[in-house]
């Protein structure tokens, strides 16, 4: 399945305490892909690739976008929110919602 333009913002505050950057750092970095950061966290790839996730810290929350299929994001998305919530403790999910 070709790769799609996928985003999505997280109900993740950008004025979260520090102690929880440091767990959400931790998830990011057992997430399937990860490349780590210089400007931004990544996974699989930069924008030049074939597929590729980056996340970065906007006033509405925490935005993810990528190019891949839809259930691959998906899946990854659902890993990624599951992890989070339990290490928050609270409900992580599209701030959309």
């Amino acid at each position: 399945m070709a790769g799609e333009d996928l985003d999505i913002t997280l109900n993740i505050r950008y004025d979260i305490p520090e102690r929880e950057w440091k767990l959400v750092a931790e998830i990011y970095s057992g997430m399937d892909g990860w490349l780590g950061h210089d400007d931004l966290p990544r996974w699989y790839g930069t924008e030049d690739d074939e597929r590729f996730i980056y996340a970065s810290v906007e006033p509405g929350g925490v935005r993810f976008e990528g190019k891949m299929d839809p259930d691959s994001w998906t899946a990854w998305l659902t890993v990624l929110c599951a992890r989070l919530s339990i290490a928050l403790g609270r409900e992580i999910h599209d701030a959309e919602m």
